[in-house]
């Protein structure tokens, strides 16, 4: 029942003692009177009261529960969840399985978590060895989105940051998943990515060929001087984006423009950037970094004194170092022909940012940002970011945290995603073996549930 639109009315019975502490809304969970829920995205919109007093009660029983507040693991766990949220979770011993509860799932031997967050893709990117093929079509671009969403929601990720897609694709694949016509993780979008005439996103030249290539495109939304900048910023809001994300190259002026309009609208924004542009987001208060290219020293301070985070995609760039992309004719070694990406791409530079900015605090985020070859490259890519963030001196706790909580804090939805607790949203992730041991053991996916749905189910091998 994803952002609470379906059902309306209030609990009963067990489910009401169970619940009688927990209050939808942002307000409640932080200890303020609750008027009303909202919508289970970015834009809190209000809704009426949601009636989940009919839906079924599914329980977890046995399993191992990690819940993602950084506690100890639950050895011999149950959780309980009814309709669309989580009603209890805790101890066998202290949390008990309601009587009219539809299924039980024993999860002995398996481990219990939040399911992952990827907070950098692009549903519309290209599929396939001829990349030339439909490169411009809306509706193609949809049907390959709808192809990574199943590959990311049967992997465990559970939700997703879209930042820039061609037209209204993202969000008609966030309607589809809501509504259960298709299936896929639940989706957070940014509409078009706002950029400066030739910036990134706007570059006259292919950067696998360095042929000019036509102008104007579904996926971009080009903007001169800081009133169009916060026009721009109002029709992605308008068109009921949940995020905003803006490019360099861009006047310190441009910049500071489109995130004032942004935040007082309620929405937070996303750059990706490079050099000087990057401390100038992040003074204005750019609420996400994508990327650690061509960082300056100042950066991380930066970061940690506007409480900016950090989505490094680390395994974007690597791959440009090792394989390139071989479909899209882009060869190994960096970017090509591309004049708002004039600097080496230093892999060990990379992770020595990362590193920096988790020992100074700095909130640290999964993103994969896979341009291409995506049939063959997701969900792999998902777990090679979390390697990459282990090699930049991340624990295995903090990596999933990373992965789940922080993910979710950063995504704006701490109070509704990340972890397993009453009140939070039902999306959960089960595996064979113990991630914390090791975070190879997240591909051994035995359920995925989203929205309390069990939407992945898999036999032990």
């Amino acid at each position: 029942m994803r952002h609470g639109t379906k059902r309306r009315g209030r609990f009963s019975g067990m489910a009401l003692a169970l619940l009688a502490t927990v209050i939808a809304s942002p307000a409640a969970l932080q200890g303020q009177p609750a008027a009303y829920e909202t919508t289970d995205d970015v834009r809190r919109l209000p809704i009426p009261p949601v009636d989940r007093s009919r839906e079924p009660i599914v329980a977890l029983t046995s399993g191992t529960l990690i819940d993602g507040r950084g506690g100890a693991p639950v050895s011999d766990a149950v959780v309980v969840m009814q309709g669309d949220r989580i009603l209890a979770a805790g101890p066998a011993a202290s949390t008990p399985v309601p009587p009219s509860t539809t299924r039980v799932i024993d999860a002995t031997g398996l481990y219990i978590m939040p399911g992952l967050i990827d907070l950098h893709i692009h549903f519309t990117q290209q599929r396939g060895d001829d990349m030339g093929r439909y490169l411009d079509s809306p509706a193609a671009a949809a049907v390959r989105g709808t192809a990574l969403a199943a590959q990311l929601i049967d992997a465990g990720i559970t939700a997703v940051r879209d930042v820039g897609t061609v037209e209204d694709v993202a969000l008609r694949i966030k309607e589809g998943v809501d509504r259960r016509i298709i299936h896929g993780p639940r989706v957070f979008w940014s509409g078009r990515l706002i950029a400066s005439p030739g910036g990134h996103g706007d570059e006259v030249t292919s950067t696998a060929t360095g042929r000019q290539r036509a102008a104007g495109s579904g996926g971009r939304r080009v903007a001169n001087g800081p009133w169009e900048w916060r026009e721009a910023v109002r029709e992605q809001v308008r068109a009921l984006a949940d995020w905003i994300k803006i490019s360099a190259p861009a006047t310190q002026e441009e910049i500071a423009a489109a995130i004032d309009e942004a935040h007082s609208l309620g929405v937070p924004v996303a750059i990706d950037s490079f050099g000087a542009y990057t401390d100038m987001a992040i003074a204005a208060g750019v609420d996400t970094l994508e990327h650690p290219l061509d960082m300056s020293d100042r950066a991380v301070a930066l970061m940690r004194q506007h409480r900016t985070a950090f989505v490094p995609t680390i395994g974007a760039f690597h791959n440009l170092l090792t394989t390139g992309y071989p479909p899209a004719g882009i060869p190994v070694g960096g970017f090509y022909y591309t004049h708002s990406r004039r600097f080496p791409i230093d892999q060990a530079q990379h992770l020595r940012r990362v590193r920096e900015a988790h020992r100074a605090g700095v909130p640290i985020g999964v993103g994969t940002d896979i341009p291409f070859e995506n049939e063959s490259r997701y969900p792999d890519a998902y777990f090679r970011e979390l390697r990459y963030l282990s090699e930049a001196g991340l624990s295995n706790a903090e990596v999933l945290a990373s992965a789940t909580r922080v993910g979710a804090e950063i995504m704006r939805m701490g109070d509704k995603l990340g972890t397993i607790e009453p009140g939070k949203i039902a999306d959960i992730l089960v595996t064979a073996a113990d991630p914390l041991a090791d975070l190879a053991n997240l591909r051994q996916v035995r359920y995925v549930i989203a929205d309390g749905e069990v939407v992945v189910e898999r036999e032990a091998r």
